[in-house]
């Protein structure tokens, strides 16, 4: 008896730890990869994709602060990944700088790259400064106006402001948004292939006369025709045999008749 009783309690073991099994893969087996880019065997000097426009650039694996948030559509040329944080080059137009992007923000879209960075280039509106950092707290030097800067990437100030991370005379700081003349930076021409395609519209089934007669709405019109048809046909009927009334006859009277 005691071993029949240890028997079927192992069972009852066995049978709870196949379903918790079943369940913990049910949940978390297809779950997607933590890093879209675990699957691809990234080496040194290929191009990775800025897919959003939360994109930081770090100047060192710290990450306390961003530098700035890189442009969204174009890409980063690797010089080593890794798995939390990738060492990237950027920039192209002024000089290239190198410095770290959360590997899991980039994506791998196995495009022949051309151009890879954005070339943007703009004026100062005014004498501008040109800060040391996003803190607006030191001064790298002023810049008349009228002069090019070479764009690397926006930043919110903590000020509320927005700054752009720039290029002059091979320094590298922050100006202010409203002290450079405006400009616009076009999406990268290859084909977005991280996002999602389009659903396709579904074609609408075509019905059957059968259908549309079992169709109440069809049913509701063919009523209201038939109604509105019956009523024009009375109305019809009724105008053609309506009989004119008669006109009075007028009277003429003579004066000589009474004399």
């Amino acid at each position: 008896m005691k071993k029949t009783f240890t028997s079927f309690k192992m069972l009852r073991v066995l049978a709870l730890t196949v379903l918790l099994g079943t369940a913990f893969s049910a949940i978390f087996g297809n779950l997607p990869a933590e890093n879209p880019l675990k699957a691809y065997a990234i080496e040194s000097g290929e191009y990775l994709r800025i897919i959003t426009d939360d994109t930081p650039f770090y100047a060192d694996k710290s990450a306390e602060t961003p530098l700035f948030y890189l442009p969204y559509t174009y890409y980063v040329r690797v010089i080593s990944r890794g798995e939390l944080f990738s060492h990237v080059e950027y920039g192209s137009g002024g000089a290239a700088i190198d410095g770290f992007v959360p590997t899991g923000k980039l994506f791998y879209d196995g495009l022949p790259v051309e151009n890879p960075f954005p070339d943007v280039k703009t004026l100062t509106a005014n004498t501008a400064v040109l800060y040391k950092t996003a803190a607006l707290s030191d001064t790298v030097q002023f810049v008349f106006e009228g002069r090019e800067l070479y764009l690397y990437g926006k930043y919110p100030s903590p000020q509320g402001k927005i700054l752009y991370y720039v290029g002059y005379n091979d320094k590298l700081g922050y100006v202010k948004e409203e002290d450079i003349l405006p400009f616009t930076i076009k999406n990268h021409p290859n084909e977005l292939t991280f996002l999602p395609p389009e659903p396709e519209p579904v074609p609408e089934p075509e019905t059957t006369p059968e259908e549309k007669q079992k169709d109440p709405v069809f049913t509701l019109r063919i009523a209201i025709f038939a109604v509105l048809g019956l009523a024009g046909v009375i109305a019809l009927i009724v105008a053609l045999n309506k009989k004119p009334k008669p006109s009075p006859a007028a009277s003429y009277y003579d004066e000589n008749d009474y004399e």
